[in-house]
């Protein structure tokens, strides 16, 4: 832990910009740039940090496989959990889209069935409306399971915070704008 807390300004900053890296890469599904960069990542911190890694490896091969083990696991849970989150999002849009297409007669002419009209208007493509996700997928999401994390709360909690903010508490502002800057001209 001391030789972590002592390596300085350049370590730190690896390791931020690395992280930031990933988070890019994991939310943009990037699995190949988020492999070179984690194996660039190593390298540099062997390097430039002096971090003796492969000793470290070739010393404690049980210790490095339980650690492995844990991490396994923990991806697996988290590609699980994940997948749950993706699907109640659909649930939740697609059941308000069934509101929309019950209600909506002009929306049931024109669109053939309610498959087309999910797709066509909410840009769902096929994939995830039947959402059947690819092992592709969901093994990129346990590999990378830190940051798949990281970004998907954050993600979440910022979204759901904004939207709060401004759909309850701020919207009356937006709309007293709205009147007094455009809404007084359409009116006269």
């Amino acid at each position: 832990m001391i030789l972590l807390l002592g390596l300085g300004f350049w370590f730190w900053g690896l390791v931020v910009v690395e992280f930031c890296l990933l988070l890019w890469f994991v939310e943009e599904e990037l699995a190949i740039a988020s492999v070179v960069s984690l194996a660039v990542f190593v390298v540099l911190l062997w390097w430039l940090a002096d971090i003796p890694i492969w000793t470290w490896i070739k010393d404690n091969p049980v210790t490095l496989a339980k650690y492995c083990g844990y991490y396994i696991i923990t991806g697996i849970l988290w590609s699980i959990a994940k997948y749950y989150f993706i699907l109640l999002r659909i649930r939740k849009r697609i059941k308000s889209m069934k509101e929309t297409w019950n209600t909506d007669k002009r929306v049931k002419e024109t669109y053939v069935n309610f498959e087309n009209y999910i797709v066509n208007s909410y840009t769902i493509d096929r994939d995830r409306l039947n959402f059947q996700a690819t092992t592709k997928k969901l093994v990129f999401w346990a590999t990378f399971w830190p940051t798949s994390f990281v970004w998907t709360m954050l993600n979440d909690i910022v979204r759901k915070t904004f939207k709060f903010l401004i759909h309850d508490i701020f919207i009356g502002i937006y709309k007293k704008m709205y009147n007094k800057m455009v809404g007084n001209l359409l009116e006269g």
